[in-house]
């Protein structure tokens, strides 16, 4: 079956993202068939939706943070140095926070964010 359709720039742009040739004579163009079948990746894409591991995993990657290493081997998380589960380090870093003279008794929310901005830690 024949299909004709008005050449207007915007299907002409449409048509060669689609990588679809068109064969335009005079102000219509025409095409004898066109057969467009998703290629694998669409269809994995497609099957990821209806997919309960893939959606699993996507669950468990929401509740992830951001970890790295730098040059030195030290884990980061995002911008904050993570600490290890060692009670006297941390006390020690909210000794140092309580204590520091640029603190002036915050209070003890206060200081525990601006700990959070610079550390990490399990639970914290």
């Amino acid at each position: 079956m024949i299909v004709g359709i008005k050449v207007e720039e915007e299907i002409i742009r449409d048509l060669k993202r689609l990588d679809i040739e068109l064969y335009v004579r005079g102000q219509h163009g025409y095409w004898a068939s066109l057969r467009v079948e998703p290629d694998l990746i669409s269809q994995i894409k497609e099957a990821q939706k209806e997919d309960s591991e893939i959606w699993t995993i996507v669950e468990k990657l929401k509740k992830q943070v951001e970890f790295r290493l730098d040059d030195d081997n030290v884990l980061w998380q995002g911008t904050r140095l993570c600490v290890p589960n060692d009670d006297t380090l941390r006390e020690a870093l909210l000794t140092e926070a309580h204590s520091s003279p640029f603190s002036i008794h915050p209070g003890s929310m206060k200081m525990y964010y601006d700990l959070k901005q610079h550390f990490w830690w399990s639970g914290m």
